[in-house]
């Protein structure tokens, strides 16, 4: 008898010491705007958030820009098809193609077109400026959105290239269910002001063919 309880004893002993060696599982708390995925705390979206990244991550849309100063008006389109791209204005179609070094440029001679090896960005790339904005730089004011006075100057960095110099403001961003539906705000170049139209349109729609050289 004496041995039997020595030895149920023993076992006892063996399995808590079994269950003091083996290890804590932290609890992980998060907080209220956040969800647990994979062991680590993730925040939850927005819906405008979401907009956001749906936009920058983009590859196929049309651009569609129009600039005005007072009775002066200014048209001008960007197509975006992957690694193709077009930029027209007025009756001008310029159009690249990416490559491992830069970009193969096809612009027009007379009837037919040219091309050529070029390291600088496309004609017109700083107007996708928008695939860098944050969401947590606008204010929602009466249902509409609108870029809070101090990330002005981080627009406006965008623009430096094409418009030295230049100050934007009032700018307004509508969105829709998925994507960026427009923008609208007037950029200040020598006490010159121009109201700036950006409109994203063929979604996921827009085909670029490059010209036959």
């Amino acid at each position: 008898m004496r041995k039997r309880i020595t030895f149920v004893l023993v076992i006892f002993l063996l399995l808590f010491s079994s269950c003091q060696n083996e290890p804590t599982i932290p609890i992980i708390q998060c907080e209220d705007d956040e969800i647990l995925v994979d062991g680590a705390c993730q925040k939850v979206k927005t819906d405008f958030e979401k907009t956001f990244d749906a936009t920058a991550l983009m590859t196929n849309y049309t651009l569609s820009v129009s600039i005005q100063q007072l009775a002066d008006l200014y048209e001008m389109s960007m197509k975006v098809d992957e690694d193709k791209s077009s930029f027209t204005m007025g009756t001008e179609i310029e159009f690249y193609e990416k490559t491992a070094t830069g970009y193969n440029y096809y612009f027009p001679v007379g009837d037919s077109y040219r091309i050529e090896s070029i390291t600088e960005n496309p004609e017109g790339s700083g107007f996708h400026f928008f695939k860098d904005l944050e969401a947590s730089w606008f204010q929602q004011v009466s249902g509409k959105y609108f870029l809070k006075s101090e990330y002005n100057d981080d627009v406006a960095v965008f623009f430096q290239d094409e418009f030295p110099g230049s100050i934007v403001s009032n700018l307004e961003l509508v969105v829709g269910d998925t994507y960026f539906e427009q923008l609208i705000f007037q950029v200040t170049i020598d006490s010159v002001m121009y109201h700036f139209n950006m409109t994203l349109s063929a979604i996921g729609e827009t085909t670029v063919t490059l010209p036959t050289v």
